[in-house]
């Protein structure tokens, strides 16, 4: 893909393997492990969690990777995964649409009607041993080149190409098309993903397994369930823009409706970007991981199932990702997975030079972290630089509030990070506080307060 001027922003493809086959919020499919493991679901249990969940069979998007790679060394199979020994992408999408239960969270349906939009876009990698999962989120102003999306098996319901638009309009694109042509909204969802689908394929060249697309109200439903998620917030926030969301810095238990509010939330903290955003939703992403275990889930039969009814009626998934045998597989496979081991990354971007409120890929960088990807190799220090407040992208500008310090091993805050979303380095589920005196001593620690 070139910008305007014949830059070229798209990395490479990879050779990727051509397979038939979360973890949505991965947190879900523990939860369902550790049903399973604690004692199995009975089958009227199975039956009312499987039918919670939408999903959509666009297996034959498989059929069109690219040509196989030579398969690596593979562990003996878990009879329990239907995918052990191999490596899985996942694409994990969080949608905007107001409509359904979402307006009941959000409560501006009137504004933005039936239409939506990826909010959230992230590539969830498992590794093929099942002792990694890297989690690497892409900018929704990406600058892109759409292909012309093919929504049905046959071909006969396509998308629009545009040769540079914001990586978020495939997703929309995909449910307009779908909406036009008369589909209903189970299917219409399962068009909107397979066109962002085609998109990171066609942008990354890795092979993709499934996806899964979760909504505000799903989400909500998903944290409450939980009791809240702890989080350690960076500093005072005050967007009216956001639910006129008020939050003080230091240790909050945030409840589903906050939650969001907090993953929404631009104006008033970091430098009001999407891309230091991304980095604050990782990090939530995490505290929901870090809350989950945190938790004892096997003692507490009531709560398990409250929590595993909400995840399940928070997804709108691909085939296999709407199995529970599948689900309850893979989340076994990974019952034993360090939260450290749990990393996030943001594709390495640039200022894209025709306006500053959007961003384009780095390209050599962008191609090394999917080439990583591709061959299921652990990521590394791949950064994304940090942005200054006017928007230039620089790796020494100050940005527009004080960048916390990142302290390592031992010491006053145990190794314990904060996260505004623009530290620009990779962030792992154990990097974060999990009691209050670790997010005093980080907020000490970076001069908050």
């Amino acid at each position: 893909m070139e910008s305007p001027t014949g830059n070229v922003v798209r990395p490479p493809r990879h050779r990727a393997a051509q397979r038939s086959h979360a973890v949505a919020r991965w947190v879900g499919l523990a939860a369902v492990a550790v049903l399973a493991s604690a004692g199995g679901l009975s089958y009227g249990l199975a039956r009312h969690f499987q039918g919670n969940v939408d999903t959509q069979n666009i297996d034959w998007l498989k059929e069109q990777a690219a040509a196989p790679r030579p398969d690596a060394a593979r562990s003996p199979a878990d009879p329990q995964d239907a995918a052990a020994g191999k490596d899985l992408n996942i694409l994990v999408l969080g949608s905007d649409w107001r409509g359904g239960d979402n307006d009941t969270v959000t409560k501006d349906q009137a504004l933005q009607g039936n239409a939506q939009r990826s909010d959230t876009a992230m590539v969830m990698h498992v590794a093929a041993n099942r002792k990694r999962i890297d989690v690497v989120s892409i900018a929704r102003d990406t600058m892109v080149a759409l292909p012309s999306c093919q929504l049905d098996k046959k071909g006969a319901v396509r998308t629009v190409a545009s040769s540079y638009a914001m990586f978020n309009e495939a997703f929309a694109r995909g449910w307009d098309t779908a909406q036009a042509a008369g589909w209903d909204e189970s299917k219409s969802f399962g068009a909107a993903a397979a066109c962002t689908w085609q998109t990171v394929r066609d942008l990354t060249g890795i092979r993709l397994d499934d996806y899964v697309v979760v909504d505000f109200a799903g989400f909500d439903a998903m944290v409450d369930a939980l009791g809240g998620v702890a989080v350690c917030v960076p500093q005072d926030v005050d967007d009216p823009q956001a639910s006129h969301l008020e939050l003080t810095a230091g240790w909050q238990t945030l409840q589903g409706k906050t939650a969001i509010s907090w993953a929404r939330t631009r104006h008033g903290i970091a430098d009001g970007s999407d891309t230091a955003r991304i980095g604050r939703q990782q990090a939530l992403v995490g505290s929901l991981a870090n809350t989950f275990f945190a938790q004892s889930y096997v003692t507490d039969t009531p709560k398990m199932l409250k929590f595993v009814d909400a995840v399940t009626r928070s997804l709108h998934t691909s085939s296999d990702l709407g199995s529970l045998s599948f689900m309850t597989g893979l989340g076994f496979s990974l019952r034993n997975l360090d939260t450290a081991a749990i990393t996030f990354r943001t594709v390495p971007w640039g200022a894209d030079p025709y306006d500053e409120n959007r961003v384009v890929w780095q390209a050599a960088a962008a191609a090394a972290l999917w080439d990583k990807i591709a061959h299921d190799k652990p990521l590394g220090d791949i950064t994304t630089p940090k942005k200054s407040g006017t928007g230039a992208t620089t790796s020494t500008a100050p940005s527009a509030t004080p960048t916390p310090k990142r302290t390592g091993g031992a010491g006053a805050t145990g190794g314990k990070r904060l996260v505004t979303g623009m530290e620009g380095t990779p962030l792992s589920a154990a990097d974060l506080p999990t009691t209050k005196a670790q997010c005093d001593a980080a907020l000490k620690a970076a001069g908050v307060g």
